[in-house]
């Protein structure tokens, strides 16, 4: 895989890190994660929930700063699945999920 940059850390790669039998790209700084929808898909607790929110689309989005790290274009930053989860999400890769935010997420879409 080539190595890929953290969107909210200049100039920081991220690293590979073994989460069950996925390999993920997360950032030694400040501990985000970037996931291809299907990484996501299968980590969250309540996968019918995950799907729901993918195909709702951001919620409230606006043009982020963030960088995809696959394609290097600007995120956009919205609500996931619920307003209080801002993340950043490129439409075409996935989403990046600051350090405790995948916690949230889950602790959200069970709700």
């Amino acid at each position: 895989m080539a190595e890929r940059d953290c969107p909210k850390c200049p100039f920081s790669p991220m690293e590979d890190i073994v989460a069950g039998e996925m390999t993920l790209d997360e950032c030694p700084k400040c501990k985000g994660r970037w996931y291809d929808f299907d990484e996501l898909a299968k980590v969250v607790t309540d996968p019918a929930a995950f799907t729901a929110a993918v195909a709702k689309g951001p919620l409230r989005p606006r043009q982020g700063t963030a960088k995809c790290p696959v394609c290097l274009e600007d995120m956009m930053n919205g609500g996931f699945g619920n307003e209080l989860l801002r993340v950043d999400q490129c439409a075409g890769h996935g989403l990046w999920l600051d350090a405790n935010e995948l916690r949230l997420l889950n602790t959200l879409m069970a709700s």
